[in-house]
């Protein structure tokens, strides 16, 4: 049976979207069938997508149904079809989930788990979760490449006077005897100083650097430093498993909780609008949802372990 193509396995996904929706009717049914019975990729195709939900488990079928009424919604659950079945990588394990490239980093996380590594030179890292990093040290340098996540890093006094740089595809930062954090976003890279400064320089514009300090600041792309803004240790509270905020938006909270457990974790639009306060432990992010859902009016609905929503109510 010849393996489909990806427009082949977007068309069975939004044939399959679509029935979880809302019940086919016969003309539907009869129409799904002349399609599959058209190519045998066709097939093919159906049957990854039907095995894809099996390795995620079942989903009931009243709550798919609610959970797919809008068009926003079931483009979300196609991409996330797609990403997953598309490459025909049902072996992919969600919990340890990782782009292949970043497979060979020097080191890495999967999604949820952090790490800290301490290097020749006395550097500590600690590596956020779905993180992933390269170490190049020489005589000329010390550097350390971010392909994915976000890194703390406490800069060793054993390298000497050899310049340390943190590079992204968007430039590099240079450590000046700091302590900071680097976080690849996915249009800039965000640069915040817990003690002493760090240099940022673009990569297609390296004269327009810039120097934070202690409790700054900054996004950068590859041609521009943005506003310089403040930041409290509370920002980098990850590394001791915590997500601290003070009046934040719900939507903001939930984008941060989803970043440390595989698969779905969304809100809807009147929920993400929510203010919400506290400290939230990052490797018991079910255990946080059941607390938004105790003291917000909001309701969280688990349609797999990996697909998860948020809605507000009353």
């Amino acid at each position: 049976m010849p393996a489909p193509d990806r427009e082949t396995f977007e068309a069975a996904a939004s044939w399959y979207v679509q029935f979880q929706a809302q019940s086919p009717t016969p003309a539907e049914r009869l129409a799904w069938q002349q399609w599959l019975n058209g190519d045998p990729s066709h097939e093919a195709a159906w049957n990854q997508l039907e095995q894809l939900q099996r390795s995620l488990g079942a989903l009931p079928q009243d709550l798919t149904r609610r959970a797919l009424t809008t068009t926003q919604q079931r483009r979300q659950v196609l991409k996330w079809m797609l990403v997953l079945g598309g490459t025909g990588y049902l072996g992919w394990n969600v919990q340890q989930h990782t782009s292949l490239g970043n497979v060979w980093a020097d080191y890495r996380t999967p999604v949820g788990k952090r790490r800290r590594i301490e290097l020749a030179d006395g550097t500590q890292i600690d590596l956020n979760t779905n993180t992933a990093i390269d170490v190049m040290f020489d005589s000329r340098q010390r550097l350390i490449r971010l392909r994915e996540g976000e890194v703390l890093i406490h800069s060793g006094k054993r390298g000497g006077q050899t310049p340390f740089y943190v590079e992204t595809h968007h430039g590099r930062v240079e450590a000046l005897g700091t302590r900071f954090t680097v976080r690849l976003l996915a249009d800039s890279t965000r640069v915040g100083v817990l003690e002493d400064r760090v240099q940022l320089s673009p990569i297609d514009q390296p004269d327009h650097n810039r120097t934070l300090g202690t409790g700054e600041s900054a996004d950068f792309d590859r041609r521009s430093i943005g506003v310089t803004q403040g930041y409290g240790r509370t920002q980098a509270a990850w590394v001791d498993g915590q997500l601290v905020v003070l009046d934040a938006r719900l939507g903001d909270v939930i984008d941060e909780l989803a970043r440390y457990r595989p698969g779905l974790l969304q809100c809807d639009q009147a929920s993400a609008r929510l203010r919400v306060s506290g400290a939230f432990r990052l490797d018991s992010t079910d255990a946080v949802l059941a607390n938004l859902q105790a003291t917000l009016p909001i309701q969280v609905n688990y349609f797999t372990r990996y697909w998860v929503s948020v809605k507000r109510i009353g």
